[in-house]
């Protein structure tokens, strides 16, 4: 007799089928069943290297609306951040940027979630807020750090807790995730 290359288990291993019922006496499945899982697009913002901000790069449209937001005080300029993968924040008043930032409660500050698959910004990264001529940010004694480069000069650490003025056309570093300080260009009427 030949060998079949069917290998048979041994005998209880495999559980039998379940008996069914006919139609008219069955009861009514009350199964729960989880939803498949299903992966979600990622809208991935590259990092990049300190020195190799393009402020001349185009600027894409915002990935999302951003909330409307108290207006800014008379005479205020609004500024934005933009980064490479078209994120754009826009800074119209006291913003708390990180991955999963938490606003001081009482104070009139934003909190705004940044994307950053990298994982060098922190939960709670900084503190960003519109000044004469730029935005003043605050670390908020982040991991791993701010920095800032104007244009025309060196790279330089941002000190822990003290806010610094950083200028349009700079480079602004949260960890890794490299923003531009850019003015926002308002139509009149």
């Amino acid at each position: 007799m030949a060998e079949s290359d069917f290998i048979v288990p041994p005998p209880g291993l495999v559980p039998a089928a379940p008996e069914t019922r006919a139609p008219e006496t069955a009861a009514p499945d009350r199964t729960v069943r989880a939803a498949p899982s299903r992966a979600l697009p990622s809208r991935g913002l590259p990092s990049f290297a300190p020195g190799r901000v393009a402020p001349d790069a185009p600027l894409p449209a915002s990935p999302r609306p951003e909330p409307p937001a108290a207006p800014s005080p008379a005479g205020s300029a609004t500024w934005r951040l933009v980064g490479a993968s078209g994120l754009e924040i826009v800074v119209d008043g006291v913003l708390v940027l990180g991955r999963d930032p938490v606003a001081a409660a009482g104070s009139n500050a934003r909190a705004v979630a940044i994307d950053d698959p990298t994982r060098t910004v922190s939960k709670t990264h900084a503190v960003i807020e519109p000044a004469d001529g730029g935005v003043r940010v605050t670390d908020l004694r982040s991991t791993n750090g701010s920095r800032v480069e104007p244009p025309g000069e060196p790279l330089r650490e941002l000190a822990a807790g003290d806010a610094s003025h950083v200028p349009a056309g700079s480079a602004l570093y949260l960890g890794e995730l490299g923003l531009r300080v850019d003015r926002v260009v308002r139509a009149t009427v």
